[in-house]
């Protein structure tokens, strides 16, 4: 299993919320839906915007992913139809750059 399924199963199943979703949000508006709290933030940089001949919007977009202390470095492009429906059309890398163990030890 690589990083991109493991951080969608981990969402769906804590937040009801799939990866797709969580990354088309956070790169178009720039934050992050707030059922996901404090426990996620996004840094997402517009790398290159396109219009379809269809109409449609593609932008590319790199950054990071933060999610319960684990960062992820992603890079994708969301499609934007005339309708206004968005959803990943392509993820080149999605891999966890990041992350620290901790150990609560009782007082």
């Amino acid at each position: 299993m690589n990083s991109f399924e493991t951080v969608d199963e981990f969402l769906v199943a804590n937040h009801h919320r799939h990866l797709e979703d969580v990354l088309c949000d956070g790169c178009l508006i720039g934050r992050l839906s707030p059922q996901l709290g404090e426990r996620a933030r996004i840094m997402p940089r517009l790398v290159r915007s396109t219009r379809e001949a269809d109409g449609g919007l593609a932008n590319a977009y790199e950054g990071i992913l933060v999610l319960d202390g684990v960062w992820y470095r992603f890079a994708c492009q969301v499609f934007v139809d005339e309708g206004g429906q968005r959803f990943l059309s392509d993820v080149s890398a999605f891999d966890a750059i990041e992350w620290q163990a901790q150990v609560k030890v009782p007082a």
